[in-house]
């Protein structure tokens, strides 16, 4: 056990960290830094949830916001304790550089003091060194401002794998640091307070003469980490006379890589399925889908109906995994489901997904709403009333997850491969039936882009992605309204509505989110007051679910049979796809501009591009950018396509010419939210 090789551990801050003198070293077999402006904002914003709710309650909730664990080695150097970063690499550069982004912002913190790391001989050196990087020590040295450091070139960091997605997630979080200023929520201040005295994580530190190779493979093969769904499967069960069967249609809808159809199937393989339509899986039925335990309940399976299934006996049924059949008693087993072919990747995770499933049924059922966020972290917690209920309370949530799972397979997007390409998009699938050697079989066809992938895609990077409030409301009336696979538009309509309502809510997102799932309408702000909002100078602080919003629409007018696009455009539109975007750029820039600081800011002005789009635009002047733009093989942005038609063949784009995008894109927006109504 891992126990054996001599741990310590202990809790860390970032205040821990500087007023204990701490020094992080990456080593040299460690790969780059990978993460992505995805992942990086989704820490970002999940600590700045965490810091409202702080505060909302008089700091009597989210005291802490834990971030996970790392493991370390200590080495000394010159009299200096440095830990050498076994594990944990990603996390603690991107908590450096959250804290150099709000030194860049100007905020007087300590979290100012946090990049650099004075030695014993006097030297000051980043705190977060990378083994033989020189070209990383200097830019986290010329980000951190020290004097014998330079930042490389925009063109080294471009092309260094160890450079640039350190430069993107800085400019992601900069972005982010500058857009707390307008914040109502949460002050600069105060998320900087919060990110420095209550962001916790675990340090393991092992010995550093500890052999890796030995240290990695006791890792691996310790045993199976039972998870906050496991726990709250075994809480649930307790209490069911007939797990067997409820075990399986959990497991059916548990094994998210792949279509629920093919799970069903395996789990449910005595089931007539030469007689199943693809609909009949839209709810379930104990006399269409038969598993063995049914089919043999009163033969020597050795299932205990009546005892409950403890924490430890589900722990044990997993370690059993790996021991071969003649040596298992007969216990209670779980399915056990191919996990390693993934058909398709979901938007989100099974303990997100049971979330959505609660509020499903708590609004089926005309109930409240779950009192804590939505957080796969706080899975037991949002379950405790169902933990408590009676066993048939039970049973209805369970049997309601079957069919949450259909609507979610049917109708919300996924990450899907075509067969004759490797990258992913997200997409939705139809399925059809087809007959081979005497037996039918359900297939998965991937649908043409569409309005409500589209829109799903801006909810889906737009949104808390930690919550995704969008599915709850989707789902519910899905299932309420009885839509069936053929009736896209009306599905389409039903989006609309939602997201409409959602982004001019009041109250918050979890609220709207709800209201909608029990059919209410939450309150909105008028579109007429909404529109005050894009006449505003706010630059890199606009909204960036704005920006995506407007590709949706702009989509849906240029798919429609009254725009006309010539060859080349139809081929460049047809590429198209919303993807995650987190960089705003001035298409005039804002070096040397003639324009006034409102008009240079403007939402006019501006288009939402990925960071290493950003980058290669950086400042160069408006009819390079266009030059560039009319040379790619795809459309990045439809905003930038409309701007540099506007613009014209060697034209500039001035202020007059940014009243006319505005108008236009104003137009657009008014006529999507007052058709609505």
């Amino acid at each position: 056990m891992l126990s054996t090789l001599s741990v310590q551990t202990e809790i860390l801050t970032l205040e821990k960290i500087l007023v204990d003198d701490y020094q992080f070293s990456i080593p040299s077999y460690q790969r780059p830094y990978v993460w992505s402006d995805d992942d990086v904002l989704l820490l970002f914003n999940d600590i700045k949830e965490a810091c409202k709710r702080y505060h909302e309650s008089n700091k009597q909730t989210d005291n802490n916001y834990f971030i996970g664990t790392i493991l370390s080695s200590v080495l000394q150097k010159n009299g200096d304790a440095i830990y050498e970063l076994i594990d944990g690499q990603q996390r603690t550069t991107t908590l450096m550089l959250i804290a150099i982004a709000f030194s860049y912002a100007g905020v007087n913190s300590k979290l100012s003091e946090l990049a650099v790391f004075k030695t014993s001989d006097g030297k000051v050196i980043p705190r977060l060194q990378f083994a033989i990087r020189e070209q990383v020590q200097q830019l986290l040295g010329g980000l951190a401002g020290l004097k014998d450091y330079q930042i490389p070139s925009q063109e080294k960091i471009d092309s260094n794998d160890y450079l640039k997605q350190i430069g993107i997630a800085l400019n992601v979080l900069t972005q982010e640091v500058k857009k707390l200023n307008k914040d109502p929520d949460v002050t600069i201040g105060q998320f900087a307070e919060y990110f420095y005295s209550n962001v916790q994580w675990v340090n393991n530190i092992v010995s550093a003469q500890m052999d890796l190779n030995r240290l990695f493979a006791t890792m691996n093969t310790g045993g199976v980490q039972l998870e906050q769904a496991d726990i709250l499967k075994a809480k649930l069960f307790k209490k069911l006379s007939d797990k067997a069967l409820y075990d399986a249609i959990w497991v059916a809808c548990e094994h998210m890589e792949n279509y629920f159809e093919r799970n069903v199937r395996e789990v449910f393989s005595h089931s007539d399925w030469n007689a199943i339509e693809p609909e009949d899986l839209a709810v379930f039925d104990t006399n269409r889908f038969l598993h063995s335990a049914e089919l043999h309940k009163d033969t020597d399976l050795g299932y205990e109906q009546s005892a409950g299934l403890s924490i430890e006996e589900l722990a044990e049924q997993l370690n059993r995994k790996n021991v071969p059949d003649n040596l298992k008693a007969d216990v209670f087993e779980t399915y056990d489901l191919d996990v390693e072919t993934v058909y398709c990747e979901p938007i989100i995770k099974f303990p997100l997904f049971l979330i959505h499933a609660y509020r499903v049924y708590l609004a089926v059922n005309d109930k409240d709403d779950i009192d804590v966020r939505l957080h796969s972290d706080r899975l037991l917690e949002v379950f405790e009333p169902l933990i408590n209920a009676d066993e048939q309370s039970i049973k209805d949530f369970i049997e309601m997850l079957w069919q949450v799972r259909y609507q979610f397979d049917r109708w919300v997007v996924k990450w899907v491969k075509r067969d004759d390409s490797t990258e992913s998009h997200l997409g939705l699938t139809y399925q059809s039936r087809s007959k081979s050697n005497g037996n039918y079989y359900i297939n998965r066809t991937a649908k043409e882009l569409s309005g409500i992938v589209l829109l799903q895609s801006v909810r889906n990077f737009t949104g808390e992605r930690s919550a995704q409030y969008w599915i709850t409301p989707f789902i519910t009336e899905l299932i309420k309204k009885s839509i069936g696979s053929k009736q896209e538009k009306k599905a389409l309509k039903l989006l609309e509505r939602i997201d409409n309502r959602m982004s001019l809510a009041i109250c918050s997102q979890k609220e709207a989110s709800f209201k909608q799932a029990k059919s209410k309408k939450p309150k909105i702000i008028e579109w007429v007051e909404k529109i005050r909002y894009f006449s505003e100078s706010n630059g890199t602080s606009f909204e960036h679910y704005w920006f995506q919003k407007l590709e949706y629409l702009l989509w849906k007018h240029l798919n429609s049979s009254e725009s006309i696009l010539s060859s080349v455009e139809v081929l460049k539109f047809k590429r198209y796809r919303i993807t995650s975007k987190n960089s705003i750029e001035h298409i005039h820039p804002q070096n040397n501009s003639k324009l006034s600081h409102d008009w240079l800011h403007h939402f006019g002005n501006l288009v939402l591009l990925s960071p290493g789009e950003n980058s290669t635009y950086s400042d160069k002047a408006e009819s390079i950018k266009r030059a560039e733009f009319m040379n790619k093989e795809s459309y990045d942005s439809l905003k930038s396509k409309h701007i540099f038609s506007l613009m014209g063949d060697g034209g500039n784009w001035t202020k007059e010419k940014i009243k006319d995008h505005q108008v236009y894109i104003l137009d657009v927006l008014t006529k999507h939210y007052t058709d609505e109504k």
